[in-house]
């Protein structure tokens, strides 16, 4: 789930800065050539194709192809599909590229961050520019950052992975086991089971 989060928040990003020269493809337009002009019946039996969960992504191209032969707009469905396939494979480079240098803009957003021996107005132009370089990931690393602050309280306590709050797996307690209860945090260092 996590991962298509991040596919639509980055293709989100790609589309509003419109930073390569990727046709502005929406199914509104793309397929309005496609779809218009269609009876009722054809838009049904195509929608029996996109909904059917027991059909592989091969074998939905397949009936979607069969389907456009069927309604006479074979021609039509070959440009589409053609067309959206470019730009899948032109929007996963991009994405491939954004992923790639995530963890070095986090590296110096976190370094500009960091830096004490500066005033707000020289961090700000500093993440000014480091955003004008890596627009993309700066932008993601915002929005993953304020994810993981809406949920803070899961984040630190555990959640799926650990953050922090215990010496080995099963050393310590970890603080999601003291949620609720009234103790100091000398208990959290006691080892062994509650």
């Amino acid at each position: 789930m996590l991962f298509y989060l991040l596919s639509a928040i980055i293709f989100t990003t790609v589309a509003s800065a419109a930073l390569t020269s990727a046709p502005a493809l929406t199914v509104h337009e793309a397929g309005g050539a496609v779809f218009q002009n269609l009876t009722e019946k054809a838009l049904f039996d195509y929608f029996q194709i996109g909904f059917d969960q027991t059909l592989t992504i091969a074998e939905r191209d397949q009936k979607s192809a069969e389907w456009a032969e069927k309604h006479g707009i074979a021609d039509k469905w070959a440009v589409f599909y053609s067309t959206w396939q470019a730009r899948e494979e032109k929007f996963n480079k991009i994405k491939t590229t954004v992923f790639e240098r995530l963890p070095s803009t986090y590296k110096k957003l976190s370094e500009i961050i960091a830096n004490k021996n500066q005033t707000l107005s020289q961090v700000g132009t500093a993440i000014q520019e480091l955003d004008e370089k890596f627009n993309l990931e700066v932008q993601l690393i915002f929005i993953l950052s304020k994810i993981l602050r809406l949920n803070e309280k899961i984040v630190m306590n555990g959640g799926l992975n650990e953050v922090g709050n215990e010496a080995t797996e099963n050393s310590f307690r970890r603080m999601r086991d003291f949620e609720g209860r009234s103790m100091d945090v000398k208990a959290l260092m006691i080892p062994g089971p509650l």
